[in-house]
């Protein structure tokens, strides 16, 4: 990275931002001067803003100073969704087993290397959240009212450590030294700071923010109304349960590499008096405009749908789906089950199920309910579109093997497509998703798994034991996010399902790894179609167990072997200008990922999470 490619990035944030909110609505000139980046001192060094403003660049700041509230609800609505299809769905989501992709399979999702999808990337990350609406808005705050915008000062450095943990994870190391603090770096080859400098600063911005939030000064006024912050309504208390549970995922997530800094960071989190999330009221998601005239501001998974339906039900979770709730009381931990669920790798069958077919009403399994709601049975998609409404075949739900090519136009009529009504915003629990769904990004349902692993590691003195009790509040919170409880029906296949999980033994007599496996399993299940959080989960825990290679190897031109699953994104090729980034592949683990549990044969074995 090249300072002087964003020289005139930002000079126009300003004017990049107002075709993206409803100026009208607020009385602004959306020609208003634009920002001026111009600051005095500074170093490299921390978060703390070490530095003052030239004149002129506080005239601009004061200037735009109205505009606050339109450019936080832009910086919050594209954070993870910018260019969403490329940026992540078509690598972190397939990464993740949470879409198979039956378009571009010679591409990313067999490891082929796509640099205007990793350059979208990098670019919205650093032109457009951190330079052209992080830096204004922390800078605005700090120097044009310092007290009156404490809370959403900190506020916005709480989503940007969201963002930060995001980069940094698809990564590794990033330049981030100078950005986090609201600077443009003054050298022309910018330092890139390892993942472990990065997660040290996203750290001690959450420990600020935090702490700023608990102890706000009496002329702390200024909130963001409910059009700027669509989530939270610019309630404090929610955003602070949202950093903490942050804190926690991100604890966990060094758990095998700092197991000391993990903890510490943990237990900051768990014992915070503002808690964790307390229901699906405190998810932060992704809110559509939902606005035909101007094109993207729909659920993009509506979107990708009308393009084909490309997007189809991976073979990982048509197997999570049908095997975990075991009718016939099937010993998930004997290794006849781990023979089973190997052979099934190779040949596209399902455990306990006959000549690959799964008849719920004969299967040794309960269909985990989630997959009626999220999910189709293959169907042609004439019948799906038709004029007079979803015509759904009566087939079994089937999952496709990334990187398998034979079926060609026919994929729906195989394997089983998103469940989207493209035609309505009109939300209904029995098609999930629509042009007007939300994303979730973080929700209740992980919080409490998150909870479930860090009683398993005993931290902030909560019973070992508990984590079985917050395994099962994770999955009924999942199931009840989709509203399968609505009705009698649907709670009772909820109760068939928890009841016969196969994975509950292991709270009663398996290890502490075994009962990892069952936490990350379900989270996994819990966290779709969240890839970013999904793939680096898989990372760190190398759970599920059953995930996949690409059927016939991998396109990586020898980065990724054809016996690993892909570690990383490689960095833009616009940075090879800059002599000072790391020399990484796409086969080159990140920080936090200490071993690969694949072989060299890609057998898969059980991984040490507990160091």
């Amino acid at each position: 990275m090249k300072f002087n490619i964003y020289k005139s990035v930002a000079l126009c944030s300003l004017l990049a931002l107002t075709g993206c909110h409803d100026f009208e609505e607020m009385n602004t000139n959306p020609y208003a001067p634009v920002y001026d980046p111009t600051v005095i001192g500074g170093t490299a060094d921390g978060i703390d803003i070490d530095y003052t403003l030239s004149e002129n660049a506080l005239k601009s700041l004061q200037a735009t100073e109205s505009a606050v509230g339109a450019t936080f609800f832009n910086f919050m609505y594209e954070g993870l969704y910018n260019d969403y299809q490329t940026a992540t769905n078509l690598t972190h989501d397939v990464y993740a087993a949470y879409s198979g992709s039956n378009g571009f399979l010679n591409n990313a999702p067999a490891y082929a290397y796509n640099d205007a999808w990793s350059a979208s990337r990098w670019r919205h990350f650093y032109d457009d959240r951190t330079i052209s609406e992080y830096s204004q808005l922390i800078k605005t705050f700090w120097f044009c009212n310092r007290e009156y915008y404490h809370n959403v000062f900190h506020i916005t450095r709480i989503y940007y450590a969201f963002l930060m943990s995001a980069q940094t994870d698809t990564y590794g190391d990033i330049p981030i030294k100078y950005y986090v603090k609201g600077m443009i770096p003054p050298e022309e080859n910018v330092e890139y700071s390892s993942q472990e400098e990065v997660y040290g600063l996203i750290f001690q911005i959450l420990d600020q923010a935090i702490t700023g939030l608990h102890n706000p000064p009496a002329g702390a006024q200024y909130k963001f109304s409910d059009t700027d912050d669509r989530v939270y309504k610019g309630d404090v208390n929610k955003w602070l349960r949202f950093a903490n549970t942050l804190r926690l995922r991100l604890a966990l997530r060094v758990s095998n590499v700092n197991p000391a800094l993990a903890k510490e960071q943990g237990e900051k989190a768990l014992t915070d008096p503002a808690g964790l999330m307390q229901g699906q009221e405190d998810n932060m998601k992704l809110i559509p405009k939902r606005q035909f005239v101007t094109g993207g501001n729909e659920n993009i998974f509506a979107l990708m749908y009308g393009w084909g339906a490309s997007v189809v039900l991976p073979k990982e979770m048509e197997w999570a789906y049908k095997n975990q709730a075991l009718k016939d009381g099937i010993d998930s931990s004997a290794d006849g089950f781990v023979a089973k669920v190997s052979q099934g790798a190779e040949e596209g069958t399902v455990v306990g199920l006959d000549n690959q077919k799964f008849n719920e009403k004969e299967a040794n399994c309960y269909l985990d309910p989630r997959c009626e709601v999220l999910w189709f049975r293959p169907t042609s998609l004439d019948d799906l579109n038709a004029k007079d409404g979803i015509h759904e075949s009566d087939k079994e739900f089937g999952g496709y093997r990334n990187g398998v090519t034979e079926v060609g136009s026919k994929y729906t009529t195989v394997y089983s497509p998103m469940r989207v009504d493209q035609r309505t915003d009109v939300m209904n629990r029995k098609v999930w998703w629509n042009l007007a769904r939300e994303i979730v990004w973080m929700g209740y349902s992980e919080s409490l798994f998150l909870k479930a692993e860090a009683a398993l590691r005993g931290w902030a003195g909560l019973p070992k034991t508990d984590a079985k009790k917050y395994y099962e509040e994770g999955i009924r919170a999942s199931m009840n996010y989709y509203e399968i409880d609505a009705d009698a029906e649907g709670q009772q296949k909820i109760d068939n399902y928890i009841n016969h999980l196969a994975g509950m033994k292991a709270f009663t007599s398996g290890s502490d790894e075994e009962q990892l496996e069952q936490i990350i399993t379900q989270k996994w299940l819990a966290v779709y179609p969240n890839g970013n959080e999904g793939w680096a989960e898989v990372r760190r825990t190398d759970y599920p167990r059953y995930l996949l290679l690409p059927r016939y190897g991998n396109n990586s031109n020898g980065e990724v072997e054809n016996t690993k699953l892909i570690k990383r994104i490689s960095y833009p090729n616009s940075e090879s200008r800059n002599p000072l980034k790391p020399d990484y592949t796409q086969g080159t683990r990140v920080w936090w990922d200490v071993a690969d549990t694949m072989d060299d044969s890609g057998k898969w074995h059980t991984p040490n999470n507990f160091r």
